[in-house]
C-alpha cells in the first residue's frame, strides 16, 4: 500500500529531472525537434538572404580546378565586384584566405574588398593539445586582406552529438567575439554598438529555425554571377550574401552538416548555408524559443499528475480515450507553437516519456489494484464456490443458465448431539464450537478435491464430481480416516461438548448449479443422491455404526469392508446393499454374520434369527446384528409381518 502510494512520486520526480537534465534535452533535441521540423515540413525562407555555392561546375564553367586550394584569387575579387556592382548589402565569405596565391590576383582581390566596403571573411578557429590541457586559439585571414575587410569572425557549429540543431552567436571560448553569421548581423545595425550589446546579451547558442532541405535559402551558382550577373540582378539587390561550399548532389558535398532535413539521398546542409540560416534567424528574430530547463521540469510534472490521475481513477476505456486525447492535444498545440509562434516545446519528453510512463503507471497501479481486488473476492467466494464454478462466473456475464449434470460421489457427516448442544449453549458458543467441528470436517474433504455442496447445522454435504464411482471407497477412505482422527481430537479438546459424526457415502447422478430467484441464488446440487446419501447416513444411528457405504461406492473385493445387507429407506422403492468399515478384526463375527445374512436373504428366516442370536451372545456389541435380531424377532407379530420380506430385503422406518 506504502509503495502504491510513493511510487508515483517517484516515477514522475524521475521524469522531471530527466526531463530538466543534459541529456533529457539532448534526446529532446535528437528527437523532438526533429519531430516537429517534420510534422511543419519546409517553409519559405527570407527573400534578402541569398547563398553564393562554389561547386565543381562553376570551377568547370569557369576553367578552374576543382580543388580549391589551387584557385588564384582573381575569381574572389570578380565576385565581389559583381556583388557590390548588383547592390549586394553584405557579403560573408566563409572560405579561409590563409596563405598568398598570386601577387597579382591577392592584389585584385584586396583591392575589391576594399571597394566593397562590406565584406567580412571567414577566421578559423583551431584547437591544439599539450597534455591534457587544450589551448585553442584563432586563426586569421591574410593580413592584407583581413585589413581590408569590414571584419573577421569564426563559423562554429554546436553538434548534439553529430547533428546541427543550434547556432552560437558568439565564439564558445571566447565570449566577447561574435561568430560571421552574428557579426553580419550587428555591422548591419543603424547603432552597431547597441547591436553588439544586444547580441551578447542572448544565449551563447540559440535552437536554429532550419528553413528545408539543402539549397531551400535562394542558392545561386558562383560562376553564374560571374558569367551572367545580370540576369541574378534582382536577388542580390539589397540581399546579405553567404559565399562557400554548397554541393548540389552528395558526390560534390565537401562541407556538410546532418540536420532534420537531410535528404534521403545523403545530401547535407551545407555550412555556409547553416551560417545563412542563422543571420536569418537573427535579422527576422524568429530563432526557436525553447523553454528553460524549470520551465520544462514544470511542464512535465503536471502533465504527469494529470496523465497518472486519469489511468489510474477512470475506467480502462476511458483512460485509453484520454490519454490518446493528451497525445492528440500536446501534438497539436506542439505543432502550433512551433510552426505559428517558432515556441519548442518538449514534445519528445512530453508524450514519448511522460505519457507511456505516467499513463502506465496509473493503468499498472490500477490493473494490479483489481487484481488483488479479484484475488480476495475469489479468496472470499472461494469459500463458498468451487474454483471453476468461481472462475466461470468472472469470465461470464450473469448468472450461467446451463446447469452441469455428473455422476458424483456424495459424501455426507453428521454429528451426533448438536441438537443437545444448541439448547444449552449460547449462539456465540455454539458459533465458536463447530467453527472449531468445521476445522475437523472440511479440510480432508478440500484437500481430497471435495466440492463441498452445503454445511447446514451440524452436517456437511460434499461432491466429488469425477470420481470413478467403483474406486471411490478407496479413494476416499484416508478421507473418512483423517475425518475420525480430527474429530477424536476435537472431542478430546472439548470435553463435555463432544459431538461424534456419523458418514453416509453414495453415488449418482445429480445436477450442479445454480438455483433461486430474483436476487437470491445458491450453488448447490439437486438429485436423489444427497437425499438418500443422507438417509444412508442417518441409517448408521440404527445399525449403531459410525460409516456406511452402498453398493455404487465400493470394489467387492476390498477386505477394509463388511457386507450388512441389502437395506431400504423409508418412502424410497430400491433397496440398496450397504457396507460398514470393518471395525473388528475378529473374523468369526465376519464369517458368522455373512453366513446369517445369506440365510436371511436365500428366505430362511427362521435359521437366519437362530443364528443372529447366536451371534449376539458372543458379540452384544456388534450394532447390525443387534438391530436384524430385533427386526427377525418382531416376525412373529402379525402386525409388524411387513417389515421383514421374504426376499431378503431390510426395511428401515426412522428417516
Amino acid at each position: 500500500m506504502l509503495m502504491s502510494r510513493i511510487t508515483p512520486f517517484l516515477v514522475i520526480l524521475a521524469v522531471v529531472v530527466w526531463s530538466a537534465h543534459p541529456v533529457g534535452g539532448a534526446m529532446e533535441e535528437r528527437l523532438g525537434l526533429e519531430f516537429l521540423f517534420a510534422l511543419r515540413g519546409p517553409i519559405d525562407p527570407p527573400d534578402d538572404v541569398v547563398v553564393v555555392a562554389i561547386t565543381r561546375n562553376s570551377a568547370r564553367a569557369l576553367g578552374l580546378s576543382e580543388k580549391l586550394h589551387e584557385w588564384n584569387r582573381q575569381p574572389y575579387a570578380d565576385l565581389t565586384r559583381s556583388l557590390k556592382t548588383l547592390g549586394a548589402r553584405s557579403i560573408a565569405y566563409d572560405v579561409f584566405f590563409e596563405a598568398e596565391r598570386h601577387a597579382g590576383s591577392d592584389t585584385e582581390f584586396q583591392n575589391a574588398i576594399t571597394e566593397a566596403g562590406n565584406v567580412l571573411l571567414f577566421a578559423r578557429s583551431t584547437r591544439d593539445s599539450i597534455g591534457d590541457a587544450h589551448l585553442e586559439k584563432l586563426e586569421q585571414p591574410l593580413l592584407q586582406f583581413r585589413q581590408a575587410a569590414q571584419g573577421t569572425a569564426p563559423l562554429v557549429l554546436p553538434k548534439v552529438p553529430a547533428r546541427v540543431s543550434r547556432f552560437f552567436v558568439r565564439h564558445p571560448s571566447f565570449s566577447d567575439i561574435p561568430t560571421l553569421h552574428g557579426l553580419t548581423w550587428v555591422l548591419q545595425q543603424d547603432d552597431r554598438a547597441y547591436g553588439m550589446q544586444a547580441l551578447m546579451a542572448l544565449p551563447a547558442s540559440l535552437p536554429l529555425n532550419l528553413y528545408g532541405p539543402p539549397r531551400t535559402i535562394r542558392t545561386v551558382e558562383f560562376s553564374d554571377l560571374i558569367t551572367q550577373p545580370d540576369v541574378l540582378a534582382a536577388d542580390i539587390k539589397g540581399a546579405t550574401v553567404f559565399v562557400g561550399y554548397s554541393a548540389e548532389d552528395q558526390p560534390d558535398q565537401q562541407d556538410g552538416f546532418y540536420t532534420a532535413f537531410t535528404r534521403k539521398d545523403g545530401l547535407d546542409i551545407s555550412g555556409v548555408e547553416l551560417a545563412a540560416t542563422a543571420f536569418a534567424n537573427l535579422s527576422t528574430g524568429i530563432w526557436l524559443r525553447e523553454l528553460l530547463p524549470w520551465q520544462s521540469g514544470l511542464l512535465v510534472f503536471v502533465l504527469g499528475w494529470a496523465v497518472f490521475l486519469c489511468a489510474r481513477y477512470l475506467p480502462p476505456l476511458s483512460a485509453g480515450a484520454v490519454l490518446l486525447g493528451f497525445v492528440c492535444l500536446i501534438t497539436i498545440a506542439a505543432h502550433v507553437l512551433f510552426s505559428h509562434f517558432y515556441v519548442w516545446f518538449p514534445w519528445f519528453n512530453s508524450v514519448v516519456v511522460t505519457l507511456p510512463l505516467c499513463g502506465g503507471l496509473g493503468i499498472w497501479l490500477r490493473n494490479r489494484e483489481l487484481f488483488q481486488q479479484k484475488g480476495r473476492l475469489q479468496w472470499a467466494f472461494g469459500k463458498y464456490l468451487p474454483p471453476d464454478e468461481l472462475n466461470r462466473l468472472v469470465a461470464e456475464k450473469g448468472l450461467p443458465a446451463l446447469r452441469d449434470y455428473h455422476n458424483s460421489v456424495c459424501l455426507v457427516t453428521d454429528a451426533q448431539g448438536y441438537s443437545r448442544l444448541s439448547e444449552s449453549l449460547s449462539p456465540v458458543e455454539l458459533a465458536e464450537l463447530m467453527q472449531d467441528y468445521y476445522q475437523a470436517i472440511i479440510p480432508p474433504i478440500r484437500k481430497a478435491g471435495g466440492i463441498i455442496s452445503d454445511v447446514a447445522g451440524d452436517g456437511v454435504i460434499a461432491l466429488w464430481l469425477h470420481l470413478d464411482q467403483h474406486g471411490a471407497w478407496q479413494a476416499l477412505k484416508s478421507v473418512v480416516d483423517e475425518i475420525s482422527i480430527n474429530v477424536q481430537r476435537f472431542n478430546a479438546a472439548h470435553p463435555g461438548n463432544e459431538l461424534p459424526t456419523r458418514i453416509g457415502i453414495h453415488a449418482g447422478e445429480i445436477v450442479l448449479g445454480h438455483f433461486g430467484a430474483m436476487d437470491h441464488h445458491e450453488f448447490r446440487a439437486m438429485g436423489d443422491i444427497i437425499n438418500t446419501t443422507s438417509r444412508l447416513e442417518g441409517a448408521n444411528k440404527q445399525l449403531g455404526t459410525d460409516v456406511l457405504i452402498s453398493e455404487t461406492c465400493i470394489d467387492r473385493t476390498d477386505e477394509s469392508i463388511r457386507y450388512l445387507g441389502r437395506f431400504r429407506f423409508v418412502g424410497k422403492a430400491n433397496p440398496l446393499r450397504l457396507y460398514t468399515v470393518k471395525q473388528t478384526p475378529d473374523p468369526v463375527l465376519l464369517k458368522q454374520y455373512q453366513l446369517a445374512i445369506l440365510k436371511f436373504e436365500a428366505g430362511h428366516i427362521q435359521a437366519a434369527l437362530k443364528l443372529f442370536k447366536s451371534i449376539a451372545r458372543y458379540y452384544p456389541e456388534d450394532g447390525p446384528t443387534e438391530l436384524l435380531v430385533q427386526l427377525l424377532s418382531n416376525i412373529a407379530s402379525a402386525d409388524n409381518a411387513e417389515l421383514l420380506k421374504p426376499d431378503g430385503i431390510i426395511v428401515l422406518e426412522e428417516k
